[in-house]
């Protein structure tokens, strides 16, 4: 065999095109087309070049047939190079596969924990808290809460827009004796308190705060976010501090207490569309 059959037959036992040979050896595609039509023969130095690329012999590229080992060698040498690839491409597949079931489990074990911690404070007996809501960096209302066994008193104090008018709404309950009202405008109304709960599930027990507390951190919340697909993450970024994301909304707790301290939302990057901030003092309430 010629040396253009030659190359013509190792080229192709590589896959190779004109075009990739020629790219190998920084040539034209028209230099390789000459050599393998036989019209013009390479250089000393790039025969030393395609003799190394093809693992055959000056001699045997020249002159002779190019073995049929040599033939088999080059297929088998393909072969190995398209497995290598493929068992490389597997495992990188197979490590963000795992990667993403770690940070998965992480990311819901996580949530659970708080969760299950926030659920101690369903049910309190002595307890104070304050809840401002602001919209658009506007205050919108403030709630005022004392609970202290079985009594409470609220107060609803809502801003209203441009002026320095506030509505206040106050509600006494005492679930001891079966006696409430709503006071507003210095008019006061009485509340049936069996009717009262049936809206109000179990405030007699104490579980006001917990109501106010974010949905997203209850315990319904988390079964919310497994069907939804809803995107979380949580992470700690002060020594006192956690940070939720769950969806567009943004969640901090006190880390020992996991009592909430902000909840907010974004309105588009940079605007704040809610901001609720908490203050929440646990057995603190002496009389109502």
């Amino acid at each position: 065999m010629s040396f253009g059959e030659n190359l013509i037959s190792l080229r192709k036992q590589m896959g190779w095109s004109q075009d990739d040979l020629a790219n190998n050896l920084n040539l034209s595609r028209q230099a390789i087309s000459k050599w393998e039509n036989d019209t013009s023969k390479p250089d000393i130095d790039n025969v030393k070049k395609i003799s190394k690329i093809f693992s055959v012999t000056i001699d045997d590229l020249l002159n002779n047939e190019v073995p049929k080992e040599k033939a088999v060698a080059l297929d088998v040498k393909k072969e190995e190079k398209k497995e290598r690839t493929i068992t490389i491409v597997k495992l990188m597949i197979i490590a963000v596969i795992v990667l993403y079931v770690i940070s998965v489990i992480y990311k819901f074990a996580s949530l659970l924990i708080i969760v299950n911690g926030v659920q101690k404070y369903a049910n309190l007996s002595n307890y104070h808290y304050v809840i401002t809501t602001y919209e658009n960096n506007e205050r919108k209302e403030k709630e005022e809460c004392w609970f202290n066994n079985g009594v409470s008193k609220t107060v609803n104090t809502k801003y209203i827009n441009d002026s320095n008018e506030e509505m206040i709404q106050t509600t006494y309950l005492d679930f001891n004796s079966d006696y409430g009202y709503i006071e507003e405008n210095e008019t006061k109304k009485s509340i049936d308190i069996n009717e009262y709960l049936q809206t109000h599930r179990n405030f007699n027990l104490g579980s006001q705060l917990y109501y106010e507390f974010p949905f997203d951190i209850r315990t319904n919340s988390f079964f919310y976010i497994l069907n939804e697909s809803v995107d979380a993450s949580i992470g700690t970024y002060s020594e006192k501090m956690i940070k939720i994301e769950i969806g567009d909304k943004f969640i901090e707790l006190q880390k020992d207490t996991l009592l909430p301290q902000l909840f907010y939302t974004y309105d588009g990057d940079t605007k704040i569309a809610t901001l609720k901030v908490y203050s929440v003092e646990l057995n603190s309430v002496q009389e109502i």
